[in-house]
């Protein structure tokens, strides 16, 4: 049985470093733990407002950061995100057109993905609120870009909305940890 990720990329999938193959591959929920650097969050107070409603990461050098990545019916996957106690959860799935969709309550983001040796690189193609589709002009510049860092999974996250500007830049390392983390989550 194959997993979301598995079938959206099809072959290009083994191309992945071990860590980003292994978190993609998702047959039971997994907890992990790790620190990030957050930084690059607007001064404006549409950026601010953007990322406290989000619940997106405050500013900071190694932020306590974990993960809840939990599989669903359907090929779905429900991650949870936790950085230093400010949450936000997003549910993955595919488009019929293979690309991914990140529903963000009350948004769809669609992702083109790009599988290299390097890693996965996701960048946002097209936005909906409540399933219409919004304006290109709209539209903010999302990258992500999933690696490893030996035997962690890395990832190094930018946004950047149209007239507000840099709302978050968030990257670091995760590594699966005991089933007791459920509590931090």
């Amino acid at each position: 049985m194959t997993t979301l990720f598995q079938d959206l990329l099809a072959e290009r999938f083994d191309l992945l470093p071990a860590p980003v193959r292994r978190f993609h591959t998702l047959e039971r929920e997994i907890f992990t733990g790790g620190c990030a650097n957050v930084s690059a969050q607007g001064h404006g107070l549409g950026a601010a407002l953007l990322a406290f409603v989000a619940g997106l990461p405050a500013p900071g050098e190694n932020v306590e950061t974990h993960v809840r990545f939990t599989p669903l019916s359907g090929k779905r996957e429900f991650w949870r995100r936790d950085f230093a106690g400010r949450r936000y959860e997003s549910v993955m799935r595919a488009a019929p057109d293979r690309r991914l969709i990140e529903h963000f309550v009350p948004f769809d983001l669609y992702f083109d993905l790009t599988a290299s040796p390097a890693g996965l690189r996701w960048s946002l193609a097209e936005w909906r609120l409540l399933k219409i589709p919004l304006p290109r002009a709209t539209t903010p510049t999302i990258e992500c870009f999933e690696s490893a860092e030996g035997e962690r999974f890395a990832f190094d996250i930018d946004v950047v909305f149209p007239i507000v500007g840099h709302v978050v830049h968030y990257s670091g390392s995760l590594a699966e940890t005991p089933e007791d983390a459920p509590n931090r989550l």
